[in-house]
């Protein structure tokens, strides 16, 4: 596989890309998603933001992506597969989730107790969200009751190298949710045993941006 012109990062919900930046390899430009507001909370128009970042560059495209950030980089990938190179994705939304968004919340702020979350940027996101609440909300339930098969299929029949990272600990994009994920993508499958949940990589950004490298053992590395 030659080298791509380009890798990209998409962040999770209501999360900056800022966040993400302590774990990224060198050369990875983490994407700066728009506010629901501007995006009037709808999950086509993010695929569109993200669809048109692809579009601006040149070359062979290397995207992954984080939760909400994992769904759009497949809806990317099946609008543009001629152009990305590999996919990386990191507990990837794009299917029903089943963990009522309410608890999701709460895990949120347990995480933010608990120092994981750095609190400025809780404060950041926890803002931004508020001031563009309805479409928040709106953009929260399409992302929790996405089913993006139709897109995971076009990706599979492409045949763009793809590998989706579950983390046992995370109880809102399940191990069982993921390999689903992975089953109908045609992805490798790799499972950490690692705290922290959905928002794991806050622990552990060295093994983050291992596995955004793909140098990791395939299955179960500790």
């Amino acid at each position: 596989m030659r080298s791509p012109s380009h890798s990209l990062f998409i962040p999770g919900y209501g999360a900056s890309a800022r966040l993400y930046l302590p774990g990224l390899p060198d050369g990875w430009t983490a994407l700066q998603p728009p506010s629901p507001r501007r995006m009037a909370g709808l999950l086509d128009a993010y695929r569109q933001w993200i669809v048109g970042e692809i579009d601006a560059r040149s070359g062979p495209i290397e995207l992954a992506g984080h939760s909400m950030g994992g769904a759009l980089a497949i809806l990317a990938a099946a609008a543009r597969p001629e152009r990305i190179e590999r996919l990386v994705l990191v507990s990837p939304a794009g299917l029903p989730l089943r963990k009522p968004m309410r608890m999701s919340l709460a895990e949120f702020g347990v995480q933010v107790a608990a120092g994981h979350y750095p609190r400025s940027e809780a404060v950041r996101s926890t803002r931004a969200l508020l001031r563009a609440s309805a479409d928040a909300r709106r953009l929260a339930r399409a992302v929790h009751q996405a089913d993006i098969t139709v897109e995971m299929n076009v990706v599979r029949r492409a045949g763009i190298p793809t590998a989706v990272i579950a983390c046992q600990s995370d109880t809102l994009v399940t191990v069982r949710h993921c390999r689903v994920a992975a089953d109908q993508l045609g992805a490798e499958y790799r499972e950490l045993v690692l705290p922290g949940g959905h928002m794991w990589m806050l622990r552990a950004w060295e093994r983050f941006r291992a596995e955004l490298h793909g140098v990791v053992p395939r299955i179960l590395a500790r």
